[in-house]
């Protein structure tokens, strides 16, 4: 009986992770400019999880990213970049978001020029 039990929380549990993992949207940035492009994303989950990734994309380059629906994007620049970089919330500034993420996102690629 434990076993039947344990099995059925196993794949509950699986269950549940596929449900979560089915709502991802995928956004790549793409750069078409000649030199490097100095990426900046400050982002915000909808779960109130942010972060900050920073990245250089050579001419050509594309960088792909993953995060749930809803997720609010900002393409940072450096003075912006440095603000949110010191634990400051970047939205409390009045800033709006690049994008934020729905489903009709998924696969969107942005090129940065």
């Amino acid at each position: 009986m434990k076993k039947i039990i344990t099995t059925i929380v196993l794949v509950c549990s699986m269950a549940v992770a596929f449900a979560q993992g089915s709502n991802k949207i995928v956004i790549s940035f793409n750069n078409t400019y000649k030199a490097v492009y100095h990426l900046a994303l400050i982002i915000y989950t909808p779960d109130g999880k942010n972060e900050t990734r920073v990245s250089n994309l050579e001419p050509g380059e594309t960088k792909q990213y993953q995060y749930p629906e809803g997720t609010a994007l900002f393409i940072a620049n450096l003075q912006q970049e440095a603000y949110a970089m010191k634990g400051n919330d970047i939205k409390a500034s009045g800033i709006k978001p690049y994008i934020v993420l729905q489903k009709t996102d998924d696969k969107k690629i942005i090129k940065l020029a």
